[in-house]
């Protein structure tokens, strides 16, 4: 059968990220998982945190296999992602904490990690000339998964044991990566624009300054992104929120504007000529919703404005990234060069849950909104000496 860009690049793409965005849904899961098995909430929260940081450290590893063979790397995404999602349901029906930090955290982690690289770079070759657009639609895919089981994982919860929701979603996730293993296929492409050589080494990324400034960037808008998204549910509730019907909808918002986040800006890029321009917006806006609602911190309209904005810039943050990559290296160096800088995901994997956390069992919302407007002004510093810095080795 004749490759297309659909059966073998769209849909590929979609099955994947719909199954591997659901991690973003661990917020329902935990007051479930904590009344069923008497886990202390560290143990749900290390769950989350070490989800990100495996995701991130194994896509900065595996960027090499993802470029030199994307079916081994969806196929490596089928099994850790399954096995995980089936792991964590056994620790939980066993009320293990280390199965269950183990299943979810460290091999569902993994399985993130090569799950997100693997449809970015294929989609950007299958969609030559838009690709933007191409990036854009990968992630914003990863973000869409939320939409769609938000309230799939709600109506489960209220009915069987919260296991038996693991075990239910790991068949369908599984089947759906599985899929979208035997259908992927990536062209060959050759381009000759770029910085680094055929055969660079890692050391002549991760040693320059334009990457660290890149990666701190990227680094920071995680952070403050995931001290929100992964304490999405809680915050509601301390403001007085506590129908789940109301907490499921603001959440399904968000995850709404986080893709369209994603898809919008990245389409963006395909008409501007510097490809980091929307990083300045997604700075500045972000930091302005953060001070104001820092504010009025108990009010519901001023935390919904902060947290929709946050999650819009969040997702424009993720789906802007290849291409900006693209327009310093080598599409053929893509997955390498991008998986390096989702290091930066690993760390703020760790660091913005555990921040959030520490913030509202200590002091209070007031404080961690500000705490976050502060980070967004330092980000959008840093994003002023990078443009100064990228540009002028790229014209150098």
């Amino acid at each position: 059968m004749k490759k297309n860009k659909y059966l073998n690049g769209i849909l590929p793409m979609i099955l994947i990220n719909f199954s591997i965005g659901s991690v973003y849904c661990w917020t329902l899961f935990k007051e479930d998982i904590i009344k069923y098995t008497g886990f202390d909430k560290p143990v749900v929260e290390w769950c989350f945190s070490l989800a990100i940081f495996f995701l991130g450290m194994s896509a900065a590893f595996g960027g090499k296999i993802v470029e030199k063979d994307v079916k081994r790397s969806s196929l490596i995404t089928f099994i850790m992602f399954t096995s995980g999602w089936l792991i964590t349901g056994l620790g939980i029906q066993f009320k293990n904490p280390v199965i269950t930090v183990l299943g979810f955290g460290v091999i569902q982690g993994i399985g993130l990690g090569f799950g997100y690289i693997t449809p970015v770079k294929t989609l950007m070759i299958w969609l030559d000339k838009n690709k933007g657009f191409a990036a854009g639609l990968s992630i914003a895919g990863f973000a869409l998964a939320g939409v769609l089981a938000n309230p799939m994982i709600a109506y489960l919860l209220e009915r069987i044991p919260v296991y038996t929701v693991f075990y239910i979603l790991a068949g369908i996730y599984g089947l759906s990566i599985f899929i979208a293993y035997l259908l992927i296929y990536r062209p060959e492409v050759t381009e000759t624009r770029g910085e680094l050589g055929e055969k660079f080494k890692i050391k002549e990324i991760i040693f320059t300054g334009k990457f660290i400034l890149l990666w701190l960037l990227f680094f920071f808008n995680i952070f403050c992104g995931l001290a929100l998204i992964s304490q999405e549910k809680q915050i509601y509730n301390i403001i007085g929120v506590t129908s789940i019907t109301s907490v499921v909808i603001y959440c399904s918002v968000s995850a709404i504007l986080n893709l369209l986040g994603r898809l919008s800006t990245a389409s963006l890029q395909d008409k501007l000529k510097h490809k980091h321009v929307p990083y300045y917006l997604m700075a500045s806006v972000s930091l302005i919703v953060c001070f104001t609602a820092s504010f009025k911190s108990e009010m519901l309209t001023e935390t919904l404005l902060m947290m929709w904005v946050v999650n819009f810039f969040f997702g424009c943050g993720f789906s802007c990234l290849p291409n900006i990559l693209h327009q310093h290296y080598r599409i053929d160096q893509l997955s390498t060069v991008h998986g390096l800088t989702l290091s930066a995901w690993a760390i703020a994997g760790l660091a913005g849950n555990q921040f959030a956390l520490y913030i509202i069992n200590n002091y209070n919302l007031h404080t961690l909104y500000f705490c976050l407007g502060v980070i967004y002004t330092v980000e959008l510093l840093i994003l002023l000496v990078w443009s100064k810095t990228a540009f002028k080795k790229r014209a150098d």
